[in-house]
């Protein structure tokens, strides 16, 4: 009977594709948590803004949607801050996709970790090789030493991410904490209200294992194309990524739309009356229940 669940398995993946694989082309086949990779893109060890954490591991594969997503985002952030250290990157995918020893998920070639960037006890821009949790201060303690969250750098790498439409970014799991810390950042400094609307939605914690406040993990959908060939995601479906979808989060039972978004996020720093921003008249309408709860 154990020899039979594999074969089945097998089977239900392969009835999700709807005509041949096409030679050559790259595609995510089945879900984040069940599935397999088809002629995978590797991404090199190191590249324009970024490293890559354990270059001697196989685990470095992934669709041309996630590994242009990476590419561009780190050159993003290394042209903000030319001065700073790259972006560590941690898994993707095996080369054929498949179970991950590290990971639950990682499996079609849609997901990868990426460290958080970090200042030292000084102020000064780091690259640990180490993953530091923080916690809701910014800050993570190690045997003699102490960082902060660069909540410039990281901030500049989600709005990179989110606002590039070619990465349809599907999700970035970290912790309720460290979300609420890049918004309030973002709420100060952000020039693009899309940038922090979609940032409000994508930023999630997961709802089952670690609470990812060691690391970003990167999730990316599956293009209309790939959707014909076997790739599958989950709801939500973020309307500014295809103009048919529909936003599903049962969560938010109060609509948030990005003037609404924009006035709770500003009334939420407190501004001094007398500021640019809180002559605009923000006020706290359509403040998410899903973010209210947080």
């Amino acid at each position: 009977m154990s020899r039979v669940l594999p074969f089945a398995g097998i089977i239900v993946i392969c009835s999700c594709v709807t005509e041949p694989l096409p030679a050559g082309q790259t595609i995510s086949v089945g879900t984040a948590d069940y599935g397999y990779l088809h002629h995978a893109v590797r991404l090199a060890d190191r590249g324009e803004g970024y490293r890559r954490l354990r270059p001697r591991d196989r685990t470095q594969y992934g669709t041309a949607t996630l590994v242009g997503a990476i590419e561009r985002a780190a050159g993003e952030v290394a042209h903000a801050f030319p001065t700073g250290p790259p972006l560590r990157v941690g898994d993707l995918s095996s080369h054929l996709g498949g179970s991950h020893a590290r990971h639950r998920t990682h499996r079609t070639g849609r997901d990868a970790d990426l460290l958080f960037f970090a200042r030292d006890a000084g102020g000064l821009t780091m690259s640990p090789d180490a993953w530091l949790r923080f916690d809701r201060f910014g800050f993570a303690i190690l045997p003699g030493e102490s960082f902060r969250f660069d909540e410039a750098r990281n901030w500049h790498l989600v709005r990179s991410l989110l606002m590039d439409d070619e990465a349809r970014v599907k999700w970035l799991f970290c912790s309720n904490e460290l979300k609420v810390r890049l918004l309030r950042y973002a709420a100060r400094h952000e020039r693009s209200p899309q940038a922090v609307v979609r940032a409000t939605w994508v930023l999630h914690q997961p709802s089952r294992g670690e609470p990812h406040d060691d690391h970003f993990h990167l999730r990316v959908g599956c293009g209309p194309k790939e959707q014909h060939l076997g790739c599958r995601e989950q709801a939500p479906h973020w309307p500014w990524l295809s103009d048919p979808a529909r936003k599903e989060d049962s969560s938010a039972s109060v609509a948030a739309n990005d003037a609404g978004l924009v006035r709770w996020l500003f009334a939420e720093e407190h501004l001094d009356k007398g500021s640019d921003i809180a002559r605009l008249g923000l006020d706290t309408a359509a403040k998410p229940s899903s973010i209210a709860r947080r």
